[in-house]
């Protein structure tokens, strides 16, 4: 297991310097499993941007249709055959059909009664439920098609992150086709088994581990550092469940131990001005020896407020080339006092 990096160096005569000659560095790292790269580069503004909730919150709420006084009239209802209940329910937590699905079992986990939750106020019992409620529409789905064996839970919380409607809720889809990037891990992994002999997850545990470079700590049965290659602006955060090949061989105390871990995230987004990110989970395949199922937690924000500008560009939309604004050890650095 190798992580590469090239840096590279740019002259320019500089106008703030009375255009003396300038240097500055910029970085190309390789994704220790896959090779994909990321840069890392320097930018005018690093800090994140939060726009005030207020006006969104009450621009939204009446035509909200996850709300409590809408979700049963509004939202779809599966099939007896696939949910004999119509819909999924614990606690707050709601499962309905998406009414413009990504996959043939494509669904949304509505997450709270209420309309808007700050970072700050989301609890551990409301992230477990949740979480384990979407788990539970994958054993749905997998009892009517054995094919649909990837269950993909993800979260875009906020503006930024794309997210259409301010009432937090999850993306939940059980698929055969689990996408490019989980695709390419998966059979990088394998390969790495086969031709090494060795559990990359495992090695990559234990390596961050001991570098302590981008490690952050455990939360329970759970192993959280920042990634090596980033795919956001801002970094990310991998969440490792060591041992667990699938998400639908995640228990009820390692959902618990992901939630804990998630508000310690949250605790450290509040102090950085974060207000919005995506979340992923990145199953595998079920019954084998060479994956473990992790999640990447990807703070979004607008590179310029003031223009409302998008932190994905041309770089990352068409090119596929992921670039970062701060380096993953600094990242570290500053999240670790929340573990």
């Amino acid at each position: 297991m190798e992580f590469k990096s090239t840096r590279k160096t740019t002259r320019f005569l500089d106008p703030r310097a009375g255009f003396a000659e300038t240097r500055v560095e910029s970085e190309v790292r390789l994704h220790p499993l896959t090779g994909r790269t990321s840069r890392v580069a320097h930018f005018s503004v690093r800090g994140a941007s939060r726009p005030d909730p207020e006006g969104l919150i009450a621009a939204t709420r009446e035509n909200c249709p996850f709300c409590p006084e809408a979700i049963d009239r509004v939202t779809p209802m599966f099939p007896a055959d696939l949910v004999p209940q119509g819909r999924l329910r614990r606690n707050e937590a709601t499962v309905v059909p998406n009414l413009f699905p990504y996959d043939a079992y494509s669904a949304l986990t509505i997450m709270t009664r209420d309309h808007y939750v700050p970072l700050s106020a989301f609890t551990q019992e409301c992230l477990s439920d949740a979480f384990g409620l979407s788990l539970a529409f994958f054993e749905q789905a997998a009892g009517d098609d054995s094919e649909a064996a990837y269950g993909l839970i993800n979260w875009n919380y906020m503006p930024y992150s794309g997210g259409s409607q301010i009432h937090p809720h999850l993306q939940v889809y059980a698929t055969a086709t689990p996408g490019n990037l989980l695709s390419a891990e998966i059979a990088a992994s394998r390969a790495y088994r086969e031709q090494n002999g060795r559990h990359f997850w495992a090695e990559l545990t234990t390596r961050e581990k001991q570098a302590g470079e981008r490690y952050l700590g455990e939360v329970g049965s759970t192993l959280w550092c920042t990634a090596f290659a980033p795919l956001g602006v801002l970094g990310d955060i991998v969440a490792i469940f060591p041992g667990s090949c699938s998400c639908r061989d995640l228990t009820s105390r390692q959902i618990g131990d992901f939630a804990r871990g998630l508000l310690k995230v949250f605790a450290y987004y509040e102090s950085a001005g974060i207000g919005s990110f995506n979340l992923a989970f990145y199953p595998g395949p079920e019954k084998q020896d060479y994956f473990w199922t992790h999640a990447v937690v990807s703070a979004r924000t607008s590179i310029n407020p003031l223009v409302h500008a998008s932190d994905i560009n041309t770089l990352q939309h068409l090119y596929g080339e992921p670039f970062c604004i701060v380096t993953p050890e600094e990242l570290a650095g500053e999240v670790r006092a929340f573990f």
